[in-house]
């Protein structure tokens, strides 16, 4: 599940027993947006022509850093040079996506996020140090990734986004047994549309 307080709070109350097993996505995409924040942050302090140079940028820290082309690579290197706090951002960033990469067990997870969690703290950044904080509270549930062999709901947010390209498709259902029979047939239906 995603790290919202809602769904881990409803699970320990109606299911003692169960294990939380929150997405690596998840954490990922935090991240991703605690460094849009810091982005957004640092531009509103600069001056017209440098916000200017930075237009069309958002999407070179977003990137993972094996899918940036040399040129993107260059950019950043140079921001990272000018704006310590983005360039920090961004380096805990896939500091965070190295750990679910390389470690191997919930054990040397753990290890490595509580490494992870001490370095951002201890940067001094806002973000970086509500990302720490949000990574303690929830390790239990993070870490449980690697106890349940990489156990992602991918599979599952895919078919919810099928039922949501559905209802648009339809501009709704008045008639839930045939919207029911749709969502049945949703495996052999394909949402690309073709040109």
């Amino acid at each position: 599940m995603d790290m919202a307080n809602a769904y881990s709070s409803w699970i320990a109350k109606n299911f003692p027993k169960a294990h939380i097993v929150f997405d690596h996505f998840h954490v990922v995409k935090l991240m991703n947006e605690k460094l849009d924040k810091i982005r957004r942050r640092v531009v509103g302090q600069l001056d017209e022509t440098q916000k200017k140079q930075f237009k069309g940028l958002r999407f070179i820290f977003l990137q993972n850093h094996e899918d940036l082309c040399e040129d993107a690579r260059d950019i950043l290197r140079n921001i990272r040079e000018q704006f310590k706090p983005l360039g920090d951002a961004w380096l805990f960033k896939e500091s965070l996506r190295s750990i679910y990469a390389n470690s191997n067990s919930s054990y040397h997870a753990r290890i490595a996020f509580h490494r992870w969690c001490a370095m951002a703290e201890q940067s001094g950044v806002p973000e970086l140090k509500q990302m720490a904080s949000t990574i303690r509270d929830k390790l239990d549930g993070i870490v449980t990734f690697w106890t349940f062999h990489h156990l992602t709901n991918a599979s599952m947010e895919g078919f919810n986004n099928k039922i949501r390209w559905l209802i648009r498709q339809a501009y709704g259902f008045r008639d839930m047994e045939y919207f029911k029979l749709k969502i049945f047939q949703l495996p052999e239906i394909s949402c690309v549309k073709e040109i």
